[in-house]
């Protein structure tokens, strides 16, 4: 048993996929009457990601149900921390940036958040699912170290990846995302770890996988 147990906390100890992560993930609206002309400049500007050889991936999904709609976000996930001190050329990023995508949409959220492996189950998400399912939790200030235990107590077998807002956004708060397979799955799925006494506000929110605005290298 107690060689068992060993080898397991070593598997977790170097699986890259259960490694401390961070992400970034930032909400962009197109300006009125812009959406067509936002998405084909942000397509030029994941070609130049790709032609600077950009080893990070950024995902790329539109809001189709909640208080966010129609708004886009997209994310870069699995870093270390000391990563977003090393991003690909940023100054050429934002100069590309300023030309391809600012005139046709506003950039009205930017958050880093952690992802809480003791809160998660099966493989990290997100991927490339045709749906993502986004729970935000808000939780009452000083509770945290409780939601968090009463999330890893709870949360059984189903995949899901839960991160934790670290920077640029009202904290306390947490993300829980689900993979769905079609809109009508979203009908079911529900609103897990109510946690009354602990969660102030839960917003709950679907989004389309975007493809032609995500950038895999």
């Amino acid at each position: 048993m107690m060689k068992a147990l060993v080898a397991a906390l070593a598997f977790v100890a170097v699986s890259p996929a259960w490694a401390q992560s961070y992400a970034r993930m930032v909400v962009i609206v197109p300006k009125p009457g812009q959406a067509e002309a936002f998405e084909k400049g942000y397509e030029r500007h994941l070609q130049w990601h790709k032609g600077v050889q950009d080893p990070w991936t950024w995902y790329g999904w539109t809001f189709v149900l909640g208080n966010r709609i129609n708004r886009f976000m997209d994310g870069t996930f699995g870093h270390a921390a000391a990563d977003f001190d090393a991003a690909v050329q940023p100054a050429a990023d934002a100069a590309d940036n300023n030309v391809n995508v600012v005139p046709y949409a506003d950039f009205v959220s930017h958050g880093i958040y952690q992802r809480m492996d003791a809160m998660s189950a099966g493989e990290p998400l997100p991927d490339a699912s045709p749906f993502l399912s986004l729970t935000t939790y808000h939780i009452r200030p000083g509770q945290e170290a409780a939601f968090e235990q009463a999330v890893a107590r709870a949360r059984g077998t189903a995949r899901q990846t839960w991160y934790r807002l670290q920077a640029g956004g009202e904290a306390p708060a947490y993300v829980l995302m689900r993979a769905v397979a079609s809109f009508g799955a979203a009908a079911t799925l529900g609103t897990p770890y109510t946690l009354s006494g602990l969660v102030d506000r839960v917003d709950n929110e679907l989004l389309r996988y975007r493809p032609n605005l995500s950038y895999r290298p």
